[in-house]
């Protein structure tokens, strides 16, 4: 067994793509560097068999080891170009030794397109994810049992991550690395490669992804128009009616399906967003308040603390120590 906290898996195949394969390398093996004295994770490059897989690039390489029976915490799977069908009759022993893997516990996350080996193994049937864009109306014809979320940057089910572009898989990484060691190792790192600091995207959907295991269509009709528009006001009665429901047909649904109100769940998405700003961008907590969605800092620092326990300002500090910080004064 390797002197590791997690044994993770990195899948490697023709036609994976080496940046996604090596980036997320690259990032466990950082996060080691960070606790010498605990390595958290062993990495293997893992192959179907002993041959030599071409990457996209065309550079030929071997995988560490061959799929078996060895247990993995965590399996990533690369973004790939090529033929689909092609691939699944090269490589028939991939799926089902996901299906393995997943049932004894590993959390499996498909880099953009290599989600297709976890919907393959059939482990989203019933469940949701992303995907490339070049690849999502294969997808929906393959796999019609799975709702597949073409806005959503990163997706969570069951275990089973997804993403949809380059940014998003280092969105994913780092969400992982988090997941793993703790917010901590993971803003170190961010800081360090100035990871994150001018998405276009909203990267908070990921954190509340466990609202999303329903299937009630009317209210995930609901939670997509909020995801999407949750740094505007919004009037519940207005978005019951948009959906088909009455506003108390709709608050119950909703409960029912989320275990939350409408109102809290539309605070926890404002909350995640100011996070991942808090984290990072210099902005003052005022402008982040304001930002996404609140009028006054007050009413944004008493929702924040009542989700996280601490207040914005206790929450920054924590992630960016004041040594690296240049925060406005208007904090």
């Amino acid at each position: 067994m390797p002197d590791a906290k997690w044994r993770v898996a990195l899948l490697i195949f023709n036609g994976a793509w080496a940046s996604t394969v090596y980036g997320s390398l690259e990032l466990f093996h950082s996060a080691n560097l960070r606790q010498a004295k605990n390595r958290q994770f062993h990495c293997d490059l893992i192959s179907a068999d002993r041959t030599a897989v071409q990457l996209y690039g065309g550079q030929s390489i071997h995988g560490d080891v061959v799929i078996g029976e060895a247990p993995y915490d965590l399996i990533m799977l690369a973004h790939y170009w090529g033929d689909f069908e092609q691939l699944t009759k090269q490589y028939p022993g991939i799926p089902p030794w996901l299906a393995k893997q997943h049932a004894n516990g590993a959390r499996i996350a498909g880099i953009n397109s290599g989600i297709f080996w976890a919907a393959e193994a059939g482990l989203l049937n019933g469940g949701r994810a992303t995907t490339y864009w070049r690849h999502l109306r294969e997808f929906e014809q393959r796999y019609p049992n799975v709702q597949w979320q073409a806005n959503q940057a990163s997706v969570e089910h069951a275990g089973i991550y997804s993403s949809n572009g380059q940014n998003a898989s280092l969105d994913l990484s780092m969400h992982l690395l988090e997941k793993f060691c703790g917010p901590s190792i993971a803003a170190s790192l961010a800081r360090d490669i100035s990871f994150d600091s001018r998405r276009t995207y909203d990267v908070n959907l990921i954190n509340i992804a466990g609202f999303r295991q329903h299937r009630d269509v009317g209210i995930h009709r609901a939670q997509d128009w909020l995801d999407e528009h949750f740094k505007q006001s919004v009037e519940l009665q207005l978005l019951a009616k948009q959906i088909g429901m009455s506003r108390r047909t709709f608050i119950r649904r909703f409960q029912e399906a989320t275990g939350e109100l409408p109102s809290r769940y539309l605070q926890r998405l404002r909350v995640e967003a100011a996070k991942h700003r808090l984290g990072n961008t210099d902005d003052s907590i005022k402008t982040i308040g304001m930002g996404v969605g609140y009028r006054d800092i007050s009413s944004f620092s008493k929702v924040f603390k009542s989700i996280t326990d601490v207040t914005p300002r206790e929450f920054r500090s924590r992630l960016r120590p004041a040594g690296i910080r240049n925060i406005s004064k208007a904090d």
